[in-house]
């Protein structure tokens, strides 16, 4: 009959054996053991904190009478009482915006698309994608985000293979719908305009469009002085001579750029997408993002051992900036930092998580080093 070990009985064996190495005073009695350091690994972020082996039971409470007072635990906090957003996105949401926009940025490095058309390349970082109306509203936010925006979606991911970002809806000057997009791939401008004019029309928005420009431009060209101060006269010639030649059939309705010049990409991103103005008043959701940016936990690991290690590398003075709360630490890092001070536990960790969780991810290892910077 082979030999088969307890794993308990082990466990008490070695604990036995350190205890007896170290006097009663430095080795504490085993019912003192009451929890372990856990983390959570995420690009540019740790977040350690003590988590008991055991937790106490807990009581029912019960629910808020009519006066919004909960017998047990006080009153009922703001945000439970009137949950609409108000145009405002919320603390809890920015959180889940940054996490999304870091992991993104983590993920996806400078590399090289080549246009549909010549074959010219070029570097490009994340694309930000700006979808507007071509005409009045007339339907309601829920109706163009479940006829166009949805649709449109879908494309990205099934025609051009975009597994990852992040959309913001906003209210123009004008009161019409328009959304930000951040994508991890390039669209070709001509593309994206073609497909997106396509879902607009589907509630009838580029007819419209075309009617209001012929009934504008009828007897010929006719400026819009109104304008004037933004869009000059000879671009308002160029977008008439444009709009001539494909009947009116073609609006300029979006715009798409490359994040390749930003200085910050996640300040620059975090700020666009998170601000809030008085005009907002959007009905359903303010944002979204891909599924797999959503409520990520990160690599779990217990600090101990060599993670332990490189986590105490980490929090030492001038190396990372370091939050540390009553119950919890944050270590704040770059791709730099991990590799200067030798933590390539944490670099293995947080890279086999991605590559579990995020199918087009590639290590950082596999692309060219200028590319990796």
């Amino acid at each position: 009959m082979p030999y088969e070990t307890n794993p308990y009985k082990t466990l008490v064996s070695l604990w036995f054996i350190i205890c007896v190495q170290n006097s009663a005073n430095d080795c504490p009695p085993m019912n003192e053991i009451r929890g372990i350091y856990q983390t959570a690994i995420h690009p540019g972020q740790i977040n350690i904190w003590y988590e008991p082996l055991t937790r106490a039971g807990r009581k029912h409470s019960s629910p808020p009478d009519s006066t919004g007072m909960s017998d047990e635990h006080g009153p009922v906090p703001e945000q439970f009482k009137d949950n609409r957003h108000k145009g405002r996105i919320s603390p809890v949401a920015l959180k889940k915006i940054q996490k999304a926009v870091n992991y993104m940025v983590w993920m996806v490095p400078r590399r090289k698309y080549f246009t549909t058309a010549d074959g010219r390349a070029g570097n490009y970082f994340l694309s930000f994608i700006t979808l507007t109306l071509s005409s009045d509203q007339i339907h309601s936010d829920y109706e163009i985000k479940q006829h166009c925006l949805e649709p449109f979606l879908n494309e990205m991911r099934k025609r051009w293979k975009i597994s990852n970002y992040i959309w913001r809806a906003e209210k123009q000057a004008n009161g019409n719908l328009h959304f930000h997009i951040v994508s991890d791939r390039f669209i070709w401008w001509s593309d994206l305009r073609n497909s997106w004019n396509f879902y607009q029309e589907k509630l009838g928005y580029i007819s419209r469009y075309r009617d209001s420009q012929k009934a504008w431009h009828a007897g010929g060209f006719k400026i819009r002085e109104s304008l004037e101060a933004r869009w000059s006269r000879p671009n308002q010639i160029k977008a008439y001579k444009s709009g001539q030649l494909n009947d009116w059939n073609s609006p300029n309705s979006t715009d798409v750029h490359s994040l390749k010049t930003v200085n910050s990409v996640r300040s620059y991103i975090c700020k666009y997408i998170t601000k809030s103005e008085d005009r907002q008043n959007i009905s359903g959701r303010l944002w979204s993002c891909s599924s797999e940016l959503s409520n990520i936990p990160g690599s779990r690991e217990y600090a101990d051992g060599y993670i332990s290690d490189e986590l105490d590398r980490l929090q030492k003075p001038g190396i990372c900036s370091v939050y540390k709360g009553d119950y919890y630490t944050v270590i704040f890092f770059t791709r730099k930092i991990l590799q200067d001070n030798l933590c390539y536990n944490i670099i293995a960790s947080l890279d086999k998580y991605l590559l579990e969780h995020f199918p087009d991810y590639h290590s950082v290892d596999l692309w060219p080093l200028d590319l990796a910077a």
